[in-house]
C-alpha cells in the first residue's frame, strides 16, 4: 500500500543524444529530452500542469524557460532545485509529490548537462580571506574536494572494513559490461580489473574509473496519477514508495556517518514506507558518480551489512548482467554517461516494461532507485503494474 496521498506513476521517459564533444545549446538538449519522453508517453506539451529540474547553474534551463520551449500553456505547480539535494532525482522526488499531492495532474521532469557549463573539475581563484572551518575546507574545492572527499571515504573503507580495491572495481569494471549492451551509453568498451587497477590515480586511493564520465546531454520523465496513466501509451510504472534522508548533522565533510551519510535513514524510511522488501527488488539503479557511493547505498539498503559489500560482491558477477542483484543495467553514470538520477529513474521504468532488449532482466517487477550521496538522499521504489 502505498504511502502517496494517491497512486503515481512514470508514464514516459525520454534522452536527448549525449555526446562527448562539442557545445550543443542547452535548451536543445532539455526539449529533445522533454519532446521525447513526452512522445514515449503520448501526450503533449499542452497536457503538462508541472515542471521541475535540478540544475547547478546555466547548464540547464528553468522550469518556466522549458514551458515556453515547449509551448506549455500554464504551470500549476514548478520549481528549479538547486544542488543542495538528491543528485537529479530530486525533480522527479518533487514531481512525484506534487502528483500525490493534486498540486499538478501531469508533471515534467528533467536534467540537462553540459560540459562547457563546468562543474567537472577545474582550477579556479579562490577568494582572498577564508575564516571559520572553510578555512580548513576552501583549499580542497567546492564541498571540501569532492573528489579528496571520495578519496577519504574509500580510503575509510578499504582501512576499517578491509576493502580490496578490486571491490570497487567490480563496480566499475560492470558499468562496462552492462553499457556494452547500451547503444545510448558513450563508453562501450569493456575494461577488465587490471585496466581498472591500473587506471590513473585522480586522489589516491580514488582512480579515474571510480569516476562518472562527463558528457552532453539531457534526460526526461513524465509523472502522471496512475488512473491517467493506465491509459496512455506505455505500460504504467508505479511509484510504490519515495523517501529522503540527511543523516544526522547532514554535512559533506563532517557528518557523523562518514561513508553512508543519510543513506541509512533514506533507506530505513523507504523500506516503511514501501509494499515491498529488499528481497522483491529484480534491478537496482545506484548512484555511481564515485563507486564508494554505490558500495554505501548497497550497504544502506540491507543487501549485506554496513562494512560488508566486500565479502557479498564475490568476484562481482552478482551484479553484472545475468546476477541475481543487477545493478546500473544502462551501465550508469560511469559508462552510459554522467546524467545524475533521473538517467537511473529512466532506466528502471525501461527494465519494469521489458524493453531493454539484451540488457533486460528477464522478468523484472520490481526496482529501486537511489539517488545522492552523504547529506543529500533520495530514493524510490518502483513496480510495474
Amino acid at each position: 500500500m502505498t504511502a502517496l496521498a494517491r497512486p503515481v506513476a512514470i508514464a514516459g521517459v525520454g534522452y536527448s543524444d549525449l555526446t562527448r564533444k562539442g557545445e550543443p545549446n542547452p535548451n536543445s538538449l532539455a526539449r529533445a529530452a522533454a519532446k521525447a519522453a513526452l512522445d514515449d508517453a503520448g501526450l503533449l506539451p499542452g497536457d503538462v500542469d508541472g515542471i521541475f529540474e535540478y540544475k547547478f547553474g546555466p547548464e540547464s534551463p528553468g522550469a518556466q524557460d522549458m514551458a515556453r520551449l515547449l509551448g506549455v500553456p500554464d504551470l500549476a505547480a514548478f520549481a528549479d532545485i538547486f544542488p543542495t539535494n538528491p543528485s537529479g532525482l530530486a525533480g522527479a522526488l518533487a514531481g512525484v509529490m506534487a502528483v500525490a499531492s493534486g498540486a499538478c495532474e501531469t508533471a515534467l521532469v528533467y536534467r540537462c548537462l553540459t560540459r562547457a557549463a563546468g562543474h567537472q573539475g577545474g582550477v579556479v581563484n579562490g577568494p582572498e580571506a577564508i575564516s571559520g572551518r572553510d578555512q580548513f575546507l576552501t583549499p580542497y574545492g567546492y564541498l571540501g574536494g569532492i573528489l579528496v572527499n571520495l578519496a577519504l571515504k574509500k580510503r575509510r573503507w578499504m582501512a576499517e572494513f578491509n576493502c580490496s580495491e578490486e571491490d570497487f572495481g567490480h563496480i566499475a569494471v560492470n558499468a562496462r559490461r552492462w553499457s556494452a549492451l547500451n547503444e545510448r551509453a558513450v563508453l562501450r568498451d569493456k575494461v577488465t580489473m587490471e585496466d581498472y587497477l591500473s587506471s590513473r590515480m585522480v586522489a589516491d586511493p580514488l582512480r579515474v574509473l571510480d569516476c562518472d564520465y562527463p558528457v552532453n546531454g539531457a534526460v526526461a520523465s513524465v509523472i502522471t496519477t496512475a488512473e491517467r496513466a493506465r491509459d496512455l501509451r506505455r505500460p504504467a510504472v508505479l511509484v510504490d514508495a519515495m523517501a529522503y534522508g540527511t543523516g544526522r548533522n547532514a554535512d559533506w565533510v563532517f557528518d557523523v556517518d562518514f561513508l553512508h551519510g543519510g543513506a541509512f535513514a533514506c533507506a530505513e524510511r523507504l523500506w516503511q514506507r514501501s509494499s515491498v522488501t529488499l528481497s522483491d527488488v529484480d534491478v537496482a539503479q545506484l548512484y555511481d558518480g564515485f563507486t564508494p557511493v554505490t558500495v554505501a547505498w548497497v550497504e544502506a539498503l540491507g543487501a549485506c551489512d554496513r562494512g560488508e559489500f566486500g565479502q557479498w560482491v564475490g568476484d562481482g558477477s552478482r551484479i553484472g548482467p545475468g546476477g541475481d542483484f543487477p545493478i546500473n543495467t544502462a551501465g550508469g553514470q560511469l559508462a552510459e554517461g554522467r546524467l545524475h538520477g533521473i538517467g537511473f529513474l529512466n532506466e528502471a521504468v525501461l527494465q519494469l516494461r521489458g524493453q531493454c532488449a539484451q540488457r533486460q532482466v528477464v522478468g523484472a517487477q520490481v526496482a529501486v532507485v537511489a539517488s545522492g550521496l552523504y547529506p543529500q538522499c533520495g530514493a524510490m521504489v518502483l513496480t510495474a503494474a
